[in-house]
């Protein structure tokens, strides 16, 4: 909250904009995006459906009157009723659900993984999918995903997409396709849009209370949207989300180490020893959306986002003797400076934590962005000038641990540091019509990135007269004076794209972007797509395309300390090394440089049947210099002699250590399927049918690089499904809709040590009925993963600490959830 007053100066500047007092004319067009029908105060839900293929999309072309059957290369419109129907009040979920080339998973335990979650687009990583909101650029969420726990998207620093309240967006677009020229870095995989209501008047709210069948995590949901009458000369939409979701726990594990404690008679044994399914999760989002009419010509606009939250995880139990099979944790273990000069009292851990202890990890997070931009859309000639600022901040805390080094003096509550990541921008864009069938587009771009590490208490990373046991806040270390700092990446870009109509047939663009980063040099990327209609049912489309991304700031300056469950009740010392340094040179590190992508794709789009559409896209994505967090490496003791002779933080007990590095270059090969049919039974009943099926294959391409087995070679090709479909069937009769899904998740392999898991294919099943005859207001029941199936198990030796199922699951963990669901329109 300490740049509150900074945001509410920016709020007010806000209302200025959209006062219609302050401007003097009206202009006739409508503000970008926005349908006739939504332009009257209507949801965009009642206008044309997107699966016929006639709502308008903003993104993978210039051109402002694409469709999703019009455009080259492969879109997704996901409308709000869509998003609702899932069951879920986050746009991860949602999209996870309705789109099978986009996965999240839900990682609980892994430390800032559990607060931001890291997404996949066609098998890549967050970092290679840029979010857009109204078509501009989102900023970096600060959490580097260090804890993903698989090799082909672990240390990627993507964007947050759980920061946005569901009901205040009209659609979201997914662009599957490459785009770095159209968008710049980070386009590799493809782009997805949140569109902003646009409304005049009206309303809604919409609640949810919610839980899972037998793991808890009691979740209520609040949302409410208004569209503020500000005139006919502008608009104001204002949005707000309240989420309060308790924790899951696994009710049917056994920590055979806490068992034994508890049959021994040691008191207090900590109530979850196992740890958390789902996390502790509470925040409060909120939204605008503004624009005003200036003159005939001219449009004001300003939209952003403020969100504050916390989130906590249960790590496992350090117990503190060998108990259950399971050992001791070292921080129990007696020292040899007990009773002399810098420590004269004895330490007795247990006199704290008799039953052991179960470190609390919480994170406070911040988001924060405003864009504020003066656009011409009305003749041939328009453009678009616009400034952009968004932060991203974590607190840090975590309670319930020790640093065992301090012995008595040590807290048991801790401020690791934080970290932050900002972000400013200036944009001016220009587009042209040349002719009725060719449209030039052009602009400029300056972005500043800076990344800040926040040091912790000194307590959290400091090493104390007991030098013989674990040093830090164990669990997650602090961010030590070498760590800590601030650090600024900024880059330049010039783009342009050209849009042509050959014939009424044939469609041709063609696009470049040339950036210059101050880091890493300069690259130019390009992209050429096209379609060719070859009937009034069945369409061929394209494109091929070059991409570029930089590495972001936290990847080239983020480090962490964290402590590791080693499967038998020990835990293992881990440092993430920033790439390049002196740490990091002791294990062979280079600095980081930038990533290059060539992307092919070819589809076909047929609508030859009243009601029926489909399309197929078939790609391929090759990433040289592929920027990967290394698998754990296990130092040796000349190595750790060599990180305490330079002054690395508890340099002489890390174990084992990461660091990111360019050193592969990757293949992603599949097809996306995508149908949807109306049929109409009668004029009160109507049936929705979707069908989406992914296949998606990753692949090495050349030698792996130092550190990767060939067990972590195999866990990357194959460590997620290759398989992803759903298969929906909406039936509304009168007053009331049926909604059904099946969820299909190939089959997959689990790396654990060095042997692997098999991971069978699985489908779930989620279904919801509404009731409608209430005058605007929606009353629905519905249950997400029906047949309550979980995640299989990591083996006897995970389960008698209580880890009874994978938590890198690629579905979620907690097995079956039900809800009801009310929503009020006005």
């Amino acid at each position: 909250m300490s740049n509150l007053a900074t945001r509410l100066l920016l709020s007010s500047a806000v209302a200025f904009l959209i006062n219609p007092e302050a401007h003097a004319q009206v202009a006739t067009s409508e503000p970008e995006g926005t349908t006739a029908t939504e332009a009257d105060g209507s949801d965009l839900a009642a206008a044309a459906p997107a699966e016929t293929g006639e709502g308008i999309v903003v993104i993978g072309s210039r051109r402002r009157d694409r469709s999703i059957t019009d455009s080259a290369v492969a879109v997704d419109v996901i409308s709000p009723d869509d998003i609702a129907t899932t069951g879920y009040t986050d746009v991860n979920d949602a999209l996870r659900t309705l789109v099978p080339a986009f996965n999240a998973q839900r990682l609980q335990g892994n430390d800032g993984s559990s607060f931001v979650r890291p997404i996949t687009l066609r098998g890549s990583p967050a970092d290679h999918v840029l979010l857009l909101m109204n078509g501009k650029r989102r900023h970096r969420a600060s959490i580097v995903q260090i804890g993903t726990g698989h090799a082909s998207t672990s240390g990627s620093q993507g964007q947050d997409f759980n920061v946005i309240p569901p009901i205040a967006l009209s659609s979201v677009e997914v662009l599957r396709d490459g785009a770095s020229a159209q968008y710049g870095s980070d386009a590799i995989a493809g782009v997805i849009n949140l569109e902003l209501k646009k409304q005049k008047s009206g309303g809604s709210i919409i609640s949810q209370v919610g839980e899972y069948y037998e793991s808890g995590g009691r979740t209520y949901d609040i949302q409410g949207h208004v569209a503020v009458p500000v005139g006919d000369r502008a608009y104001l939409n204002i949005a707000a989300q309240f989420t309060d979701q308790a924790k899951a726990f696994a009710r049917k594990a056994h920590h055979a180490g806490a068992e034994a404690l508890k049959e021994a008679g040691v008191p207090g044994v900590p109530p979850h020893p196992e740890g958390n399914l789902d996390p502790r999760y509470m925040a409060f989002k909120a939204i605008w959306n503004a624009g005003v009419e200036i003159g005939s010509e001219l449009e004001g606009y300003s939209f952003g986002n403020y969100m504050m939250g916390e989130s906590s995880v249960t790590f496992g139990l350090r117990q503190p003797f060998a108990a259950g099979g399971l050992n001791g944790h070292n921080t129990y273990a007696n020292s040899a400076f007990d009773l002399s000069p810098a420590h004269p009292q004895a330490f007795n851990l247990a006199t704290i934590y008799p039953g052991g202890f179960t470190p609390e990890f919480k994170g406070n997070l911040e988001d924060f962005s405003a864009v504020v931009g003066l656009r011409d859309r009305n003749g041939r000639l328009n453009w678009d000038l616009s400034g952009r600022y968004g932060t991203n901040t974590v607190d840090y805390l975590i309670t319930s641990t020790i640093n065992a080094s301090l012995g008595v003096n040590s807290p048991t509550a801790f401020k690791p540091g934080s970290l932050t990541q900002r972000e400013l921008q200036f944009d001016a864009e220009a587009s042209y019509e040349l002719t009725d069938d060719i449209l030039a587009f052009a602009g400029i771009s300056h972005r500043k990135e800076t990344y800040v590490i926040g040091e912790g208490d000194e307590a959290s990373y400091t090493t104390g007269p007991l030098r013989d046991l674990p040093a830090g806040s164990n669990g997650f270390q602090g961010f030590s004076p070498e760590f800590a700092g601030s650090f600024d990446s900024s880059s330049y870009a010039v783009f342009a794209e050209v849009d042509a109509d050959i014939t009424s047939r044939w469609n041709l663009s063609a696009a470049g972007r040339y950036e210059d980063y101050e880091q890493f040099g300069d690259n130019f990327s390009y992209k050429f797509a096209t379609r060719f209609e070859i009937s009034e049912a069945l369409a061929l489309r394209g494109s091929v395309s070059t991409g570029f991304r930089a590495p972001a700031a936290g990847q080239v300056f983020g480090t962490s300390l964290t402590s590791q469950l080693d499967g038998i009740g020990g835990f293992i010392l881990d440092a993430v090394l920033v790439p390049g340094s002196p740490a990091a040179q002791v294990f062979g590190s280079e600095s980081l440089k930038p990533e290059t992508s060539f992307n092919m794709s070819a589809g076909i789009v047929f609508t030859g049947l009243e009601g029926f559409l489909a399309t197929l896209d078939l790609y391929q994505i090759d990433v040289d210099d592929r920027l990967l967090l290394t698998p754990s490496l296990e130092t040796t003791a000349a190595q750790r002699a060599a990180l305490a002779a330079i002054g690395f933080p508890n340099g002489a007990d890390i174990q084992e250590v990461r660091y990111f590095q360019n050193e592969m270059n990757t293949r992603v090969r599949g097809f996306d399927l995508v149908s949807t049919y109306r049929h109409k039974w009668s004029a009160n009943a109507s049936t929705d049918l979707s069908l989406a099926v992914n296949y998606n294959e990753q692949h090495l391409r050349g030698a792996p690089p130092s550190g990767f087995s060939p067990a972590v070679v195999t866990e990357f090709e194959r460590g997620t499904p290759r398989w992803r479909g759903n298969l929906g069937a909406t039936t509304r009769v009168g007053d009331f809709a049926l909604m059904t899904r099946a969820i299909h998740y190939g089959a997959w392999r689990r790396l654990d040590g060095a042997s692997f898991l098999p991971r069978k294919a699985v489908t779930l099943f989620d279904a919801e009925l509404t009731y409608s005859g209430i005058r605007n207001v929606d009353l629905s029941v519905g249950a997400r993963n029906i047949f309550n199936i979980y995640p299989p198990d990591r083996g006897a030796a995970r389960a008698r600490a209580g880890l009874i199922y994978d938590n890198h699951s690629v579905f979620g963990v907690a097995g079956g959830f039900y809800y009801v669901n009310a929503k009020i329109r006005f």
